[in-house]
């Protein structure tokens, strides 16, 4: 079973890269004629240096009538000429080799890389419920990296070897056959041996691979966090955490590098061998036949350039190392990149082929809504209901955690398809239809925990409206009342806020967020908990920007403190376990009467009291 998904890893890994050595047909080309010249050029060298050899001896009238039917007839200096216009031919090939090898494997890493990234951000938020960042980053950066170098070294290395190997292994059949046929016995010996200890190493890595993702998705995830550790000071807790994964990652490591060892040992001790096993095995041979003469002429011309045909085939077994380990490597880290590219969305977002929205005009109308969260859809949150949001009214929902608030917010942002009914907009469009990018660019949310760029405020404030200018930017900000804090730092708007906003406090992000939507000047506006995180007075001085930013727009607001919407239009109350609406009215109505909304705004008092 294990070697079945050896085979599956290697056959994913070539099905990855066939695609682009066909797209990318004139780097192949050109590959494939710089091996065949290295075919050419490694084969003629020891055939060239038996023929110098003999020139060399016919010019001193040295040579032996055996040794004269061996001779080409050409001059020593012919053949240096020519074995230096071979070195000089193997050079260029070596420099346009590299060359183009160099550009295919980053052509395939970057074209790999912005595949998955394009399938990452167009993925539904479900995707990344029961995922960590730092492990999805491993196939985004490692294993696109692994298959761009693999994708060239393996192909390439593996032509060069196979031809190289054919060239090297019948010359020496040609130059010394009874040699040949026990080198070869030996050489075959090593490659078997040589593979028994290559399965087992392979085994070992993919469990280091898989480890070593887990381990950096933990790391990433508490360096995430870094502001919960600084504010319990558990820095030597999660010194001692990082420590541990660190530890688990170079346990794994072991084993593998135990059978790497081996599988490096089988290699070097095998390219001695036959390095030292030729000369002794043509030393018996012609030691048995007891010919002085046919021993002379093998040891003073064939020899030498048996020896160098010899290392050139001793080079495609060490080759092998660098071919199996990067196919290893390779096939792991495609199977990681087959996954993400093949997992699919389980909404179908219409990036492309959707309705184009130029305008949100009139209700919006929720028709026989339900709601499970494809996560958990035994669970559920909604239950079927239909509401009609008049156009330009403010809406407010409110009810304890868990009601669906935010649910609601999430569908109006397609984070989420309804698991029944419909959204209509625009009086007969369903929102599953419509292209969704041009929907959200008329759509403004400010969320508890405002989304900061690490960037500066002009990238900020224009996200989402990047052709505004900077006086836009600027005079948005003046709206919102942060412009003033802005100039005073001491690159003003050009200043690097850090990730997250690590700079900033919670009230300036939202002032920040208030001034991206002022900028953007959205048709909808969803205010989820957007000042739920803030302090009495700061909720305040937000609360009053919003209600400004709310003026003449179809606007929603799930409500933590009920004394923040005492003057949207309508709110609507939820009941906690999938009870859906169990109330609607305006505050004044809503507060009067006994019911959920009365217990849960005279509760929120109460709590307000205790806190002051």
């Amino acid at each position: 079973m294990k070697t079945n998904k050896n085979i599956s890893r290697n056959a994913a890994f070539f099905k990855i890269i066939g695609r682009y050595y066909v797209k990318y047909w004139w780097i192949t080309l050109i590959l494939a004629l710089t091996i065949l010249s290295f075919c050419l050029t490694r084969a003629s060298i020891p055939l060239l240096t038996q023929q110098i050899t003999l020139a060399i001896k016919s010019e001193h009238k040295i040579i032996t009538a055996d040794e004269a039917k061996m001779w080409w007839g050409w001059s020593s200096s012919t053949n240096i000429i020519i074995a230096v216009c071979m070195i000089l031919v193997d050079a260029i090939g070596t420099f346009i080799f590299n060359y183009f090898s160099w550009i295919l494997g980053r052509k395939i890493e970057i074209d790999l890389r912005n595949k998955i990234l394009e399938k990452l951000v167009r993925q539904d938020i479900s995707y990344y419920s029961d995922k960590k960042i730092g492990e999805i980053l491993t196939s985004v950066v490692a294993d696109t990296q692994n298959l761009g170098d693999g994708a060239v070294r393996i192909p390439t290395n593996i032509g060069i070897s196979l031809s190289q190997f054919v060239v090297a292994f019948t010359m020496t059949f040609i130059l010394a056959w009874e040699i040949a046929i026990f080198g070869s016995i030996i050489y075959f010996s090593l490659l078997v041996l040589y593979f028994v200890f290559y399965v087992q190493t392979v085994k070992k890595y993919a469990v280091v691979r898989d480890v070593y993702e887990e381990v950096n998705g933990n790391v990433t995830d508490r360096v995430g966090t870094i502001r919960l550790i600084k504010s319990t000071g558990t820095e030597d807790y999660e010194k001692a955490y990082l420590e541990n994964q660190q530890e688990i990652n170079y346990k794994a490591h072991k084993p593998a590098i135990l059978r790497l060892s081996f599988l490096m040992t089988t290699v070097y001790a095998g390219s001695m061998i036959l390095q030292f096993a030729i000369p002794i095995i043509a030393g018996i041979i012609y030691s048995i036949r007891g010919d002085l003469e046919a021993s002379t002429l093998f040891f003073s011309i064939t020899f030498p350039a048996y020896m160098i045909n010899q290392a050139s085939l001793i080079s495609t077994y060490n080759s092998l190392m660098g071919i199996t380990f990067s196919l290893a490597m390779s096939g792991v880290a495609s199977t990681h990149v087959t996954e993400l590219l093949n997992d699919e969305s389980r909404l179908d977002p219409h990036y492309t082929d959707g309705v184009i929205v130029n305008d949100i005009k009139g209700d919006i109308v929720f028709k026989d809504i339900e709601f499970r969260y494809p996560e958990k859809p035994e669970k559920l949150i909604l239950p079927k209901f239909n509401f009609t949001f008049k156009e330009g009214k403010s809406y407010a929902f409110v009810g304890e955690t868990g009601s669906g608030k935010s649910t609601i917010a999430r569908l109006l942002l397609r984070f989420y398809d309804p698991s029944g009914g419909e959204i209509i907009i625009n009086e007969n469009e369903n929102l599953k239809d419509l292209n969704l990018a041009s929907y959200l660019r008329h759509i403004g949310y400010v969320e508890q925990e405002p989304q900061i760029l690490f960037g500066d405020v002009f990238e900020n404030v224009k996200y989402g409206k990047f052709d505004a200018t900077d006086e836009q930017v600027i005079e948005a900000c003046k709206k919102a009342e942060i412009h003033k804090l802005i100039s005073s730092w001491p690159e003003g708007y050009n200043t690097i806020l850090g990730e997250r906003g690590f700079m900033l406090s919670g009230g300036q992000k939202q002032r920040l967020v208030i001034a991206r939507m002022i900028l953007k000047n959205p048709q909808i506006l969803i205010l989820d908990e957007a000042t739920s995180a803030l302090d009495n007075i700061v909720e305040k001085e937000i609360q009053a920007k919003l209600n400004e930013l709310m003026k003449g727009r179809t606007s929603f607001t799930i409500a933590h403190r009920l004394s923040t919407i005492k003057n949207v239009d309508h709110i609507i109350v939820l009941g906690g376990n999938a009870k859906g609406i169990v109330q609607q009215g305006t505050f004044k109505e809503l507060v009067s009467v006994e019911g959920h909304f009365k217990n849960l705004y005279e509760a929120g008092l109460l709590e307000e009291k205790q806190n002051s």
